[in-house]
């Protein structure tokens, strides 16, 4: 009987070792910053509003929200829907990151830049 120079596990091995660095390399792609933040309820434009500049906005619906840009990124500052999982998103700042509070049907969406997606749909 002969000894193989390559068993079946060490192509298995190889192969999970490609797609980990391949998932690590994917999720470490540069991403570049965004201009603008476009703001949805109900899939119609509320808001868009330069990354550049400082300053609050305050969506109404069922219920309120309350988005902040700072410093170029852009965070739910307050909100007063059931579960508030769209303020545990924190501040965003690239293109095609979003922002959403499904239950107000609002969403935040970086604009401008270049995004690493090949679209955006909202």
């Amino acid at each position: 009987m002969r000894n193989k120079l390559i068993t079946k596990s060490d192509i298995i091995f190889t192969a999970a070792i490609a797609a980990a660095v391949l998932l690590i390399w994917f999720f470490t792609l540069p991403r570049t910053a965004g201009e603008y933040v476009v703001i949805r309820r109900g899939g119609e434009v509320v808001a868009s509003l330069p990354l550049s500049e400082d300053a609050a906005l305050a969506v109404d619906g069922v219920y309120r929200n309350v988005f902040e840009i700072r410093n170029g990124s852009v965070r739910m500052a307050e909100t007063d829907c059931p579960n508030r999982q769209c303020e545990r998103t924190g501040s965003i700042s690239r293109a095609g990151q979003s922002i959403v509070c499904a239950p107000n049907g609002v969403t935040a969406t970086i604009t401008g830049g270049e995004a690493d997606v090949d679209g955006i749909t909202g």
